[in-house]
Order: C-alpha cells, then sequence, then structure tokens
C-alpha cells in the first residue's frame, strides 16, 4: 500500500472521553452509567461521534469499551486527558486533533463540526472552546492541535490534581465557537433528571466537513 493511501486511512480527530471523575455532585455514583433511555450516557455520547473518529474513555470503572486511566485514578480532569493523550498517540502518532469531552454533557458530539471548522480554519489556533449560551466557556469542550496539547502538558509539568484553567494557561492562542445548547452539562442529580426526561430516544451521528 503506497503513503498516499496510508495517510487516507489515518484519522485526523480523535476523542478522549472525559468520565473518571467520582461524581460527588451526582450522590457518588458513576456518570458514564447513567441511563437515558435505557443507554448509559457514555454509550449515548460515543453513539453521537462522527464515523470516521476514534475514542478512548477515561474511567477507572470497566465499561466494556476502549479504555484507560491515570494512575493512580481520580487524579482530576487534565491528568485524565494526559492519560487519553498517551493512549490515542500511542494509535495514532500523526495525529492533527484531539477532541476532549465529559461524559456528563451526552449530546456534546453535536458541536465538534463548529469546533473542527473554527480550529481548521485558523492556523494559529491551539485549541477551539465551546462559549455556551450563557455566556461561561466550557474548558472540556473544545478541540486542540495535538502538537499543542502535547506542548501544554511540557510546559505544565504534572497533571495529577491540575486544573483545566491551568492547562490552558499554557496553551497559547485560544479560539472560541458558539455554542447551541448540546455542549450542556448535568452535574447534579437534579439535572440529570431533567435530561433523562426530556432527551430524545433517538441520536444521530456527527458529521465533519473533512
Amino acid at each position: 500500500m503506497n503513503q498516499t493511501a496510508n495517510q487516507a486511512q489515518q484519522p485526523r480527530l480523535a476523542t478522549i472521553v472525559v468520565a473518571g471523575g467520582q461524581g460527588t455532585r451526582m450522590g457518588g455514583v458513576d456518570k458514564a452509567s447513567v441511563k437515558v433511555h435505557g443507554v448509559r450516557l457514555v454509550d449515548r455520547l460515543i453513539a453521537q461521534l462522527p464515523p470516521a473518529t476514534d475514542y478512548v474513555v477515561v474511567s477507572p470503572r470497566e465499561l466494556g469499551l476502549p479504555l484507560t486511566c491515570e494512575q493512580p485514578p481520580f487524579g482530576g480532569p487534565v491528568a485524565g486527558i494526559h492519560a487519553g493523550f498517551e493512549y490515542l498517540l500511542h494509535r495514532h502518532p500523526d495525529l492533527e486533533f484531539i477532541a476532549t469531552l465529559p461524559v456528563d454533557a451526552p449530546d456534546s458530539p453535536q458541536i465538534l463540526p463548529r469546533l473542527f471548522a473554527a480550529i481548521t480554519a485558523d492556523s494559529s489556533a491551539s485549541v477551539a472552546l465551546i462559549r455556551s449560551q450563557d455566556g461561561s466557556l466550557q474548558n472540556l469542550c473544545g478541540i486542540w492541535r495535538t502538537s499543542a496539547l502535547k506542548n501544554s502538558f511540557d510546559q505544565l509539568g504534572s497533571p495529577r490534581n491540575q486544573s483545566v484553567r491551568r492547562l490552558l494557561a499554557q496553551a497559547g492562542r485560544i479560539i472560541e465557537a458558539e455554542g447551541t445548547g448540546e455542549e450542556q452539562d448535568y452535574d447534579t442529580r437534579q439535572e440529570a433528571d431533567a435530561y433523562i426526561s426530556s432527551a430524545s430516544e433517538n441520536v444521530r451521528r456527527a458529521k465533519l466537513d473533512h
């Protein structure tokens, strides 16, 4: 097989699903396994990823999915992202972009197309993040240039118990894309119950313009 064919098979974008928290605000439950219409949140999220997007779930729990976890577990979201980053780069050394999505934002794959369009249109951008309709910046809903994420980790030092804001402070140029509401996360039991009662049974794949 020639080099061009090999390059065509390599994904440009892969996704880290951050699911390694302790779910404290939701009563200590495993958020990934909360069910909506009989489907776990983690499966609902994965079902909406673009078809050609590889992924890894960061969690210390056995979920029957491509999985990795920081060691020891519960080292915070940045440690989880770092574990996911190493997992994906081992599989795809030439990966161009890496998305991060939190498992408690189960419809967040739907905002990947606008994030992907934003970062591929601006070669100076290190990371594209979603600005929600309420004005808040969603630090875990984003797409990084792989080289920028690596550089940010190199500058940060140990990722354990670090905040996502500190990781982003090393990123360089950050751009924003407007949210649609599909990036909303559900942190508490009440919020999760509201989502469960309102969510559609059907999900759709996100579509990236390659």
